[in-house]
């Protein structure tokens, strides 16, 4: 059985949906729980760890902040996409059920400029 992410990779996961902390940071905070690869056409993760009940959720605001950060030059476009490809490939985020083709939509969208930044 695979192993519960512990309250501190919750938090960690929660701050990068955020834009709290950046990816290097989430890497070193889920060390041996998530691995992740975002070359550019490569894009992939594997996870570790049970999946949590509940997920952490993605909503409107969440792309709201991530589209104001990139406007405000705090973020990359590089930064953007990565952000938007790990909220895809990690099982812990779920997508607000009220939005979620919306939401999936956008972070497709964003996740696909990785391979153009």
């Amino acid at each position: 059985m695979l192993p519960a992410l512990t309250p501190s990779q919750m938090e960690a996961l929660s701050s990068y949906a955020a834009f709290k902390k950046n990816a290097d940071e989430l890497r070193a905070a889920l060390t041996g729980a998530f691995d992740f690869d975002l070359t550019p056409g490569r894009r992939t993760a594997r996870t570790h760890f049970r999946v949590p009940e509940p997920g952490i959720a993605i909503t409107r605001a969440h792309i709201d902040n991530a589209l104001k950060q990139k406007r405000l030059g705090r973020i990359s476009e590089r930064d953007l996409a990565d952000w938007a490809t790990i909220l895809l490939l990690n099982d812990a985020y779920v997508l607000d059920p009220g939005d979620e083709d919306l939401i999936a939509e956008w972070l497709n969208d964003l996740s696909l400029n990785l391979d153009a930044a």
